[in-house]
């Protein structure tokens, strides 16, 4: 788990959006989604539920959401 993961995932949270997040990063949407899969790989256990047009976060993203953010903003 690297802190651009992190930051990422905390994009993608505001945004709701793959692809808004990563116009935001300045980054390809299938460079965030990868970084995605590579997180919930290693966190054992889904962020988002994904359905055709719509994200939303399981109850393991909104607890790391909610946890996360202070502790970026403390690394920044």
């Amino acid at each position: 788990m690297t802190t651009t993961q992190l930051k990422t995932f905390l994009t993608v949270c505001r945004c709701m959006s793959f692809t808004l997040a990563a116009q935001r990063l300045f980054l390809s949407q299938p460079a965030v989604s990868r970084q995605m899969a590579a997180l919930e790989r290693e966190l054992g256990t889904p962020l988002f539920e994904r359905t055709r047009n719509q994200l939303q976060l399981t109850a393991a993203g909104k607890h790391l959401s909610r946890r996360l953010a202070p502790l970026l903003v403390q690394l920044d």
